[in-house]
């Protein structure tokens, strides 16, 4: 008889205190005399910041970010796990915020300016009406708002319930991304009746994946549309295929919040003939979640802790190596060095501004070719839209028509967009990478850049270009100029049952000047992505070059000691170095610890 599988796991009390004690051991082997002579005080205040944030980050709630494009549910769905009204679901575009939920003795609810102010509200002033008039009144843009509730579901727990990530709310894409950065889980809401589109695949691929959530959980709302249990299953199979191509193994739950919620208040069903499957499979998802939350999450929080100090660890190790270049350098070298970066004039100056004008030229041809194709476009309107209008009644063209064209074209954009987005990315990334070998070449660190390259191959297209690119165009707001052209080409063309023949000559006789003022915006668009993109590129070697100008300036002091001193130097950040590996190898077992599933044998 064969003895039964046996699970190895640890206690949580342990992997956490191992982890405390590879970030004490770390930390105080640092505090050493000779390693803050060597790397210098500014690199090691530096790292300490860096631990004392991990830290801070271990010891916090545990937030859950409930993320998707507009009317989605998400708010719906956060009631219907908190089992009341706690959010309102009457949002309009001009009332959207970010929420902030979690637990609170009794109710509070505070809007927060980004400008440091707060406004108190009472659970009345949420409602759409009531919300945009405080809103419009206040002296500054809304970063959040923050609701504390006395239900017990939200201990040690910090929802975040974010606006749409659409075309309708790009002002809102940063602090969207942002709050990816400090979440431990997610919850992605996507409609069964259009499941994961391409714009939502794209959000995910370029803003989730690089997170590498330990935990993603993806909803399926709305599953009440659906007519029959088969309905159900067939689109939860062809969902998870979908998903599946990006992430391995989805936690996928078809669900309807609105049905939860309308259970548990002992309102009317909204699809009574699968309120049995929808009410289990709710409950499926409750259960997921509240394992993950309750008997996991000091887990997750550990395992998102160890990346973040393993990222500590790689850019420590950089700086060191770096400045173990810049001690084999003579005192002329690193005042030249020195001299480079701290004169605007100089050639280094001088061949960045060339890479970034290569950079900027490239994608401004890839905005030539987006106005030769909406030339294209602009022929297909005419021919298929525009010559046909004749055939349709005047009531539908006044009604349809105009936003008929503007979705066209707004959507057409967008494919130029989105079609340009890998070179564009390609050409950032050439920019980029060839101002750093210009930094590089100055400061003769080719082995530092060789070896972060063999770090950072395989995540080439996770890395923060990739980031910041997708950040820039979901940025590009291509709505409000295309409304404003459609507007000023159909202002002014009175259209009734005897002109319809007059109103589509006109149209016509128009488009040449609309053409050419679509190929100005569409141009200026690319511009601004240019300009943005230098900006990206500019904050990034700026930040890197005070850095390495911190540690060229830490070995020219080291330099104007005696040999000796030199010598010791060099052999300390051996030491360091040796500290770092040491530390990585801690947090290696550790981490092998925290995700180890595997089963043992009892022989």
């Amino acid at each position: 008889m064969e003895s039964p599988a046996k699970y190895l796991s640890y206690n949580f009390t342990y992997l956490r205190q191992e982890f405390l004690d590879i970030i004490h051991d770390f930390s105080e082997g640092l505090r050493l005399e000779k390693f803050q002579y060597a790397i210098g005080r500014r690199l090691f205040k530096q790292i300490q910041n860096h631990i004392n944030q991990i830290l801070i980050r271990l010891d916090t709630d545990f937030v859950l970010v409930v993320i998707g494009d507009f009317k989605r549910g998400k708010s719906t769905l956060i009631n219907a796990l908190l089992g009341e009204a706690i959010v309102t679901t009457d949002v309009l575009p001009e009332t959207v915020t970010i929420n902030h939920i979690q637990y609170g003795s009794e109710l509070k609810i505070n809007v927060y300016l980004t400008n440091g102010g707060q406004v108190q509200l009472n659970k009345e002033d949420l409602k759409s009406e009531q919300l945009s008039q405080i809103l419009a009144q206040l002296p500054g843009s809304v970063s959040h708002l923050s609701i504390e509730a006395p239900n017990e579901w939200l201990r040690g727990l910090r929802l975040v319930d974010t606006p749409g990530t659409g075309d309708i709310f790009k002002r809102f894409d940063r602090q969207v991304h942002s709050y990816l950065l400090k979440a431990d889980a997610l919850i992605y809401v996507s409609l069964a009746l259009a499941p994961f589109g391409e714009s939502e695949q794209a959000f995910l691929q370029m803003s989730v994946i690089p997170q590498d959530f330990p935990k993603v959980f993806f909803v399926l709302n709305r599953m009440d549309d659906m007519r029959t249990e088969s309905d159900v299953a067939k689109k939860l199979n062809s969902t998870y295929k979908k998903i599946s191509n990006l992430f391995p193994n989805p936690q996928l739950f078809g669900i309807s919040a609105l049905d939860e919620f309308c259970r548990t208040q002992s309102l009317s069903r909204p699809n009574p003939a699968c309120a049995s499957i929808l009410e289990k499979s709710f409950h499926q998802f409750r259960q997921c979640l509240d394992q993950t939350i309750h008997l996991k999450r000091d887990l997750i929080q550990l395992d998102r802790a160890t990346d973040h100090m393993e990222q500590m660890l790689q850019e420590f190790e950089n700086s060191l190596l770096l400045l173990g270049n810049a001690m084999q350098a003579d005192q002329e070298r690193l005042n030249l060095a020195i001299n480079e970066w701290e004169d605007p004039t100089s050639q280094l100056y001088e061949k960045i501004a060339e890479h970034i004008k290569v950079m900027k030229y490239e994608i401004n041809q890839f905005g030539e070719q987006a106005c030769q194709w909406m030339h294209q476009f602009i022929a297909r309107i005419e021919s298929e839209a525009i010559n046909r209008i004749s055939h349709f009644k005047v009531e539908d063209i006044k009604k349809h028509f105009q936003f008929f064209i503007n979705n066209s074209f707004r959507e057409a954009i967008d494919k130029c967009l989105t079609a340009h987005e890998p070179a564009i990315f390609a050409s950032y990334q050439k920019a980029q990478k060839a101002i750093f070998a210009e930094i590089d070449i100055l400061m003769n660190t080719s082995n530092v850049l060789n070896k972060n390259d063999e770090n950072t191959e395989v995540d080439c297209e996770s890395s923060s270009i990739s980031f910041d690119t997708f950040e820039i165009l979901s940025e590009c707001d291509t709505s409000t100029f295309i409304a404003e052209l459609i507007i000023r080409q159909i202002q002014g063309l009175n259209l009734s049952k005897q002109n319809v023949v007059n109103y589509q000559e006109k149209l016509q006789a128009g488009l040449p000047d609309f053409e050419l003022a679509l190929v100005k915006e569409i141009r200026l668009l690319y511009e601004n992505i240019a300009i943005q993109i230098q900006q990206k590129i500019e904050n990034s070697y700026s930040q890197n070059m005070e850095i390495s100008l911190s540690i060229i300036q830490q070995a020219q002091e080291v330099h104007t000691q005696e040999a000796q001193t030199v010598t010791t130097t060099n052999e300390v950040l051996q030491e360091a170095l040796s500290v770092v590996h040491n530390a990585r190898e801690q947090l290696t077992t550790l981490k092998q610890k925290l995700g180890f599933e595997d089963i043992l044998e009892v022989v």
